[in-house]
């Protein structure tokens, strides 16, 4: 049987067209696969560089720290130092502000009180009260005596006793200078509060 068939061979039903093949030259591939090979070692080397030059730094910073680490120590010691001082001093100044007048006439009757050969040595006030210390010089051997006037001289002035609770010998000790009897005493003077003097 003939078959006549005037539709191109393109359209035709039932045929199936020919797939599209890509031909790519052996040489090509290869160029590419290098290329790509490259570009891969490049970019780890290039993190392998990245990855070195990050533990130099570390290490460098490691270096540095250390060289820092005994002043970091220092400055430690010395903040706390500061801060303790600012303590010892707002002490001070909570017992002293407030009433600084009133010390005045407590620092003369001290020295109208003291006999002679008697001499003060130093005067510490903090928040428990007044220590006094000093020494009595006397070729009679009466020192402990002149201690004792010195007390009393202190007690029984108004003025002076008003902010104390109590005033008593903390020490007396006796040594002997060039055939002088040379005897170093403490007394205290406690406040009647723990904050100063109303």
């Amino acid at each position: 049987m003939i078959e006549i068939n005037l539709i191109p061979e393109a359209l035709r039903k039932g045929q199936k067209t020919s797939s599209l093949t890509i031909n790519i030259p052996r040489d090509v591939l290869l160029g590419v696969g290098s290329a790509l090979l490259l570009l891969i070692v490049t970019v780890h080397l290039v993190l392998g560089v990245i990855w070195l030059n990050g533990i130099g730094q570390l290490s460098s910073w490691n270096k540095q720290w250390q060289q820092v680490q005994p002043d970091k120590t220092i400055l430690d010691s010395m903040t706390k130092e500061s801060g303790d001082l600012k303590k010892k001093i707002n002490a001070i100044q909570s017992i002293t502000t407030q009433k600084s007048a009133l010390w005045a006439p407590k620092f003369n009757a001290i020295s109208d009180a003291l006999p002679r050969g008697v001499w003060l040595k130093r005067m510490t006030l903090d928040k428990i009260g007044l220590t006094i210390e000093g020494s009595v010089v006397s070729r009679s051997r009466n020192e402990i005596n002149n201690v004792g006037w010195f007390l009393s001289a202190l007690k029984k002035n108004k003025e002076f006793m008003k902010d104390f609770a109590s005033l008593e010998e903390n020490s007396i000790q006796g040594s002997k200078a060039n055939a002088i009897e040379v005897t170093d005493f403490s007394v205290m003077a406690k406040l009647k509060n723990e904050t100063g003097p109303k």
